[in-house]
């Protein structure tokens, strides 16, 4: 299903759920000898074939995201990482099935409707591409029912409960002042003459002298704004050099810092930047701020509801976990067996440990066999000696026996 996950845009499926279906197709990053199970949730599996799936999906949705450094992901994080999200949706799924909750056969029509239509291809050209990635169509539609499980259940708990306090707001503003202060701007008005390049050392100082002149008019009484439209070589000339509101960081920081330690009205010396000399005039200062509680009010709840939900979803998703068996088998080297009990923390170390003990040189011997089989299944359908569909039903039925 490779191909289906990595080529077809499903936006409208929430973000949480994690499946991305609008990166481009490429060739798998982790070729697999055989495909196995990776981890068992209960009575569900996941095998390495669908996690490697996610994986190309997961990287590639989050390749430029800051949050993704390739550098320093290594293939068993990745894999681990998706892993953990692909167990946590599948404790969703039985979840919400445990509540009662289900998906109308008219709401996956639906969604399949949509995704034929935003990838723009017809339902025939669709069942040829899962047939291809040796799927069907049915195996698809319980994917997406999946999904629109996690999404519902996902609604549910995070819906009740997740208001914000006006006194939480209140004092997160208190605290997080900083984040909505804003800083001293002023409005300043200039006179430039351009210093152009190829210009000898004489050519230079004789424009710094004509700048130096300009200012002595301006200290003997003569207006800022006629001067500007008079000799500036700015396109500020025509409104008497008025450049209007600056903020910190907007101009060079020569011309900033001698434009920025004016009182009102006051007019600097000739200040010489990498364009030529200026002369600046503050015309007014308008104070640093914090912004008011009031303006940023929304924004506020907006961060500490995303704060709160996110909380709750991994309290909720832990509580999942604590509550069911999982037993992940991705690398050989790194089992991890939890057979969690509530309220027993004694028995469940005890009970871990204990079937982990038993069942390890069982399920070796066990799964070298099926293995083994598996490569025999796969030598004929290669050789051309079984069908595409036989093969992959003889693999499903040894998964299933895993």
């Amino acid at each position: 299903m490779k191909m289906c996950f990595q080529k077809l845009d499903c936006r409208w499926l929430l973000v949480l759920i994690g499946l991305f279906f609008n990166v481009p197709s490429i060739s798998p990053i982790y070729a697999a000898t055989y495909d196995r199970v990776v981890a068992k949730v209960n009575n569900d599996v996941i095998t390495l074939v669908t996690l490697e799936d996610r994986a190309e999906a997961y990287l590639n949705q989050n390749r430029s995201s800051a949050n993704l450094e390739e550098k320093e992901l290594t293939k068993n994080k990745l894999m681990m990482t998706v892993l953990d999200i692909m167990v946590t949706e599948r404790l969703q799924v039985q979840e919400a099935k445990k509540l009662g909750m289900t998906v109308s056969d008219e709401t996956i029509e639906k969604a399949m409707d949509d995704i034929y239509k935003n990838n723009n291809i017809t339902r025939e050209s669709f069942n040829q591409m899962l047939e291809s990635e040796g799927s069907d169509l049915d195996s698809y539609k319980e994917i997406v029912r999946d999904q629109i499980l996690v999404s519902k259940i996902i609604k549910m708990r995070l819906r009740s409960g997740s208001a914000v306090k006006e006194s939480s707001m209140r004092k997160f503003y208190i605290n997080n002042k900083k984040k909505y202060w804003v800083p001293e701007k002023i409005v300043v008005r200039h006179i430039l003459l351009l210093k152009e390049s190829g210009l000898t050392k004489v050519q230079i100082q004789l424009i710094k002298k004509k700048a130096e002149s300009i200012y002595q008019q301006i200290q003997t009484g003569e207006e800022f704004d006629k001067l500007a439209k008079k000799y500036s070589e700015d396109v500020s000339a025509h409104s008497g050099g008025l450049l209007g509101v600056i903020s910190r960081g907007a101009m060079m920081p020569i011309f900033e810092e001698a434009a920025f330690n004016l009182k009102v009205g006051e007019v600097s010396k000739v200040v010489e930047t990498v364009n030529g000399f200026h002369i600046i005039k503050c015309d007014n200062k308008i104070p640093g701020h914090s912004k008011k509680y009031k303006t940023v009010r929304s924004e506020i709840e907006e961060i500490m509801l995303k704060e709160k939900r996110e909380s709750e979803f991994n309290k909720w998703s832990n509580d999942l976990k604590e509550k069911s068996f999982v037993e992940i088998s991705l690398f050989e080297d790194k089992k991890h067996i939890r057979n969690v009990r509530p309220n027993n923390k004694k028995n469940r170390v005890k009970d871990s440990k204990a079937q982990l003990t038993v069942n390890s040189e069982v399920k070796l011997s066990k799964n070298k066999l099926i293995e083994k089989t598996l490569n025999k299944y796969k030598k004929l359908y290669e050789d051309g000696k079984i069908t595409k569909k036989i093969f992959l039903k003889k693999k499903r039925r040894l998964l299933e026996r895993l």
